[in-house]
């Protein structure tokens, strides 16, 4: 299993609110909003880890792709359950090299939180971001079906050199997935298209695109080899 080197644009899907909207917009009144931001920013991991990198190496979050609060944020607050090759005392950032693929991950998982919770019928809004990548990639997409443990006993293994793992997500076996664990190999991220996934109870059946065409697409059929985004 040899490193690659690996230049592209990458997708990825966060919860968000269509149109964006401020995060304490609503609940309390305009005139606290600032106290209440101040408080958080104590203890905020984020804020603490660009603080530490900006006097370390003397970037400025204005000019550096890796102090972007979307790149920045998967590095600084950890994930109890861990990612596909790590636990929960190595954050990294999972990319796909596709819409349609970075979709069918974002919905498995969705869709496990929301069967965990019994979650009602609802609608979940989310946005794609659209994020530079260049680096060197420990290659494991030749890797079969493994379990957890075997995926993070070789990500313990990760080669010092490797920016991060390029493999095949299972949710849609035909991509290609990236953990990312260097946020110097990440460009800046910008916004994509918002999306609307209806959850009916049991499952996410469809997606909603706030496109220019204002699509309607079939969760299942974001695992086909076929490019159902194309127009």
């Amino acid at each position: 299993m040899d490193l690659v080197n690996w230049t592209g644009d990458t997708y990825r899907l966060i919860p968000s609110r269509f149109p964006p909207v401020a995060v304490y917009e609503g609940l309390v009144l305009p005139e606290r909003l600032d106290q209440l931001a101040k408080v958080e920013d104590i203890t905020n991991p984020r804020l603490r880890s660009l603080d530490r990198i900006a006097r370390t190496t003397h970037e400025t979050p204005e000019t550096s792709a890796r102090l972007q609060n979307w790149n920045l944020a998967p590095f600084a607050y950890g994930n109890p359950e861990g990612s596909t090759f790590f636990n929960e005392d190595r954050p990294c950032l999972e990319v796909a090299d596709s819409p349609q693929t970075s979709l069918a991950v974002s919905v498995a998982k969705r869709e496990m939180f929301l069967k965990r919770t019994s979650e009602p019928s609802t609608g979940i809004d989310m946005r794609m971001l659209k994020t530079p990548l260049s680096g060197n990639f420990w290659d494991l997409r030749a890797i079969g079906e493994t379990s957890k443990e075997e995926r993070w006993a070789m990500g313990a293994n990760l080669p010092a050199e490797a920016d991060g793992i390029i493999y095949r997500p299972p949710e849609r076996p035909s991509g290609i997935s990236f953990a990312v664990v260097n946020g110097r190999a990440l460009g800046k991220a910008i916004q994509a298209v918002h999306y609307r996934y209806v959850w009916n109870g049991k499952a996410i059946a469809e997606i909603y695109a706030f496109d220019e065409i204002g699509r309607i697409i079939e969760a299942n059929s974001l695992k086909s080899e076929t490019d159902v985004l194309a127009a």
